[in-house]
């Protein structure tokens, strides 16, 4: 990844992720954190079963709809493509997911929105470590390679590990089912984005 390009991703990561404050802001940001989280309910391993069965059930019911759409689009029926997307376009495939779990709405969005924080920022950190354990293998000079090893390391310095909010029971159970959770969550993203952008 050449050097503009990474800086351009620390950025947009920085935005969405208040973790990425810069060292120098890391203080207050810590404390705003730990105020927030001091508000919300701990997550805990049983929160991480009710997120993969959920995005389960909203993949599952997304490609339902997906098939029904296409379905009404062969046949050229707008009333039936109306109604094969009107779940999607509201939502309701969170709303039932939430209910089949018997989970109040908020606290099933907080759940997913936490989980998917934390799964994101994971990746990141973990491809910056890959960036750094290959970077002798590219064509780059060495002053180039210094240059890259030195904004690779500052945005890992900024990045503040995801999985040290959580106890210990949790990090070994997320960290276990991370690269599958991680697959079912952008299986879920696509879906709603391919259903949503038509």
């Amino acid at each position: 990844m050449r050097l503009f390009h990474l800086q351009f991703a620390v950025l947009s990561l920085a935005v969405s992720f208040p973790l990425l404050a810069p060292a120098q802001t890391a203080a207050p940001a810590a404390a705003a954190a730990k105020a927030d989280s001091d508000a919300e309910v701990a997550l805990a391993v049983a929160d991480l079963d009710l997120y993969q069965r959920g995005l389960q059930m909203e993949i599952e019911a997304l490609r339902m709809a997906q098939q029904r759409l296409y379905a009404a689009r062969e046949a050229r029926d707008s009333v039936s493509e109306s109604n094969a997307l009107q779940p999607v376009l509201t939502r309701q495939y969170e709303r039932n997911a939430a209910k089949a779990l018997d989970l109040d709405l908020r606290r099933y969005r907080d759940i997913k929105r936490r989980f998917g924080d934390i799964l994101v920022l994971g990746e990141y950190i973990d491809q910056l470590n890959a960036q750094l354990e290959q970077l002798h293998q590219t064509g780059m000079s060495a002053k180039q390679r210094a240059d890259q090893r030195k904004a690779i390391e500052d945005a890992r310095a900024k990045a503040v590990d995801p999985y040290a909010v959580l106890d210990v029971a949790l990090r070994d159970a997320l960290r276990q089912r991370a690269d599958a959770l991680v697959r079912l969550r952008i299986s879920n993203q696509d879906l709603v984005q391919e259903l949503t952008s038509r």
